[in-house]
């Protein structure tokens, strides 16, 4: 019993000084800037001029702009929304004046230094919510949930911007890290004499993870620019909610589902990466059924090449949508309908051929393949076919065709003459952009 208090009243000091310190570090007016912060400055007499974003503060630091240098030193100590002047040019001008804000993520994303092409954060924020995510607080008291973890697969980490929005999304799901609460806040316990203890108090902690962003990348020097993009926004407040790995994406997938004993693991993946059709077979094996599989290409035949592999090599994934995305920081939302048809008149006739290879002398019904008005589309590149049907003969959507195949192709031939359906819904959103083919895992039943 005695032990018991103890532990209570060390439990109650941890938990009070870090919600302490988190409050005094996240809230926006609730301390001064200090060292290791990143600062937004906006100059006062434009609003239409480009925000300029601080390196971590340093009593030596500066910023040097074309209206003036800007003293790390002047920035310390101060508020949000405190100005700061320039000194006076050589010329005998007034300094120009900036007003302090503390940095949102949208802002931090986009300024920070690139390597790579970022997600714009509107293209980020919607993926995130199209995976649907309500990660559920660890509860007090509780003992180690035996309930799977929420695992999600990021395949090309690039600038981390993604990743950023990923590990806020969850980042409720886990318990309070032990941050450091000296000023040069690395993100690494601080509590622990040396760096030994610290990464087994680290390593102690992730394994109480209820929620895992994995994040994988070929470039080691992405990976590295990546990790200290993350490490940089609000003292690595996100951080620890994530596990980078360089390495193939593939390589990796089969590595983590082999540890687990073969046993699927990955509630959610998002492939941004060239040829991510080749890598559909192993990610399949990863995913729970349900799981959700996002593939984000710039051109929609990349999106059509992922669903075709998928349909060759017999995987259970569904496309359920396909979405444009935004160009130029702007986002879309238009939906668009990508589906693989058959001309109706050559399912009929490949279904009266297997009726005289069977003998059974019963027609099958035409109900599966009628089309609706979404399927009367004719399909230009058919030169060789447009004499057996008219522009406005039906196509057989793959989905009904479906019902007729209670087991998934395990191969396609030219001889299946399926035709592809590539046009934007009518009555959505219109902005150009990239392309996200949105699947689901299928539940495979025991035929």
């Amino acid at each position: 019993m005695q032990q018991l208090r103890r532990t209570t009243r060390l439990a109650s000091t941890i938990s009070t000084r870090t919600i302490s310190a988190r409050q005094a570090r996240h809230i926006a007016d609730a301390r001064p800037f200090r060292e290791t912060d990143i600062v937004l400055l906006r100059p006062t007499n434009s609003r239409s001029a480009p925000p300029l974003l601080t390196k971590p503060l340093r009593p030596s630091g500066r910023l040097d702009t074309h209206k003036g240098t800007i003293h790390h030193a002047d920035i310390l100590g101060k508020r949000p929304r405190d100005v700061i002047r320039t000194p006076p040019t050589k010329a005998g001008k007034p300094g120009a004046h900036f007003r302090l804000h503390t940095v949102r993520l949208d802002e931090y994303v986009r300024l920070t230094r690139r390597l790579v092409t970022p997600l714009y954060p509107q293209d980020a924020q919607l993926i995130v919510s199209l995976m649907d995510l309500h990660p559920e607080p660890p509860v007090w008291g509780q003992a180690k949930s035996t309930d799977p973890k929420l695992e999600i697969l990021e395949a090309g980490t690039g600038h981390g911007a993604l990743t950023l929005y990923l590990s806020r999304a969850i980042h409720a799901a886990n318990p309070p890290f032990p941050r450091p609460v000296n000023p040069s806040d690395s993100g690494i316990c601080a509590e622990h004499d040396d760096e030994e203890d610290a990464m087994i108090a680290l390593t102690a902690w992730k394994a109480t993870r209820r929620a895992v962003l994995h994040t994988v990348d070929v470039s080691s020097t992405y990976t590295a620019h990546a990790q200290s993009i993350v490490r940089g926004f609000r003292h690595a407040l996100y951080a620890p909610n994530i596990d980078f790995h360089t390495a193939n994406v593939t390589t990796w997938c089969q590595h983590a589902f082999e540890s687990r004993g073969h046993t699927s693991f990955l509630s959610h993946a998002f492939l941004d990466l060239p040829g991510a059709e080749d890598h559909l077979e192993a990610v399949n094996k990863a995913l729970r059924t349900d799981a959700m599989l996002m593939v984000f290409n710039p051109s929609l035949t990349q999106i059509m090449a992922a669903m075709t592999r998928a349909r060759e090599l017999g995987l259970p994934l569904e496309l359920e949508r396909v979405v444009e995305l935004g160009v130029n920081g702007g986002t879309g939302g238009r939906e668009w309908d990508v589906r693989a048809v058959k001309p109706r008149a050559r399912q009929k006739a490949a279904l009266a051929a297997v009726e005289d290879v069977s003998g059974d002398g019963e027609r099958a019904s035409d109900d599966f393949i009628a089309g609706n008005s979404e399927n009367e589309l004719p399909t230009p590149s058919d030169a060789d076919s447009m004499s057996s049907f008219e522009p406005s003969a039906e196509l057989a959507d793959a989905t009904e065709l479906s019902k007729a195949k209670p087991t998934y192709p395990s191969s396609t031939s030219a001889d299946d003459d399926w035709k592809m359906v590539c046009r934007p819904k009518v009555g959505d959103l219109v902005v150009g952009g990239g392309f996200l083919g949105i699947f689901r895992k299928l539940k495979i039943t025991a035929s």
